[in-house]
């Protein structure tokens, strides 16, 4: 195929679909048991399902860019990516402060900013070399 995706942006999307799966399953399905082993001040299932179900979706984004290997597939799925990632990142560095919830946000930073230097590599290198 012409415009295929490399395979490390494969290998990344499949990454992106096992975390957002993870950790959406672990929202969504087990949200009081993730909220008590963190110790998060607030009770709210609801919004702890509603992130489950938002990283559920963003799994499948990423897992249709895999399947389907074109780049214009991929552009879009990555630039909702960054996009996401970039406000998350913000909203948790944010809450951190005001909230003194380091602990937890440090775990859950170390898991994003490589996800959003990695896309952000793809968004910039892949065009270049597709051509």
């Amino acid at each position: 195929m012409v415009n295929e995706i490399s395979k490390g942006l494969k290998i990344l999307f499949l990454l992106q679909v096992t975390v957002s799966y993870l950790f959406g399953i672990i929202y969504f399905g087990f949200t009081e048991a993730y909220i008590d082993i963190v110790g998060w001040p607030w009770y709210d299932p609801i919004a702890g399902r509603v992130l489950g179900i938002s990283l559920l979706t963003y799994g499948a984004c990423s897992l249709i860019a895999f399947l389907r290997k074109d780049w214009i597939t991929a552009k879009i799925v990555i630039e909702i990516q960054i996009i996401w990632h970039i406000l998350i990142l913000g909203v948790q560095i944010v809450g951190a402060i005001i909230f003194n919830l380091w602990g937890v946000i440090w775990f859950l930073i170390a898991i994003m900013l490589p996800f959003l230097v990695a896309f952000l590599y793809f968004y910039i290198t892949e065009p270049k070399r597709i051509g």
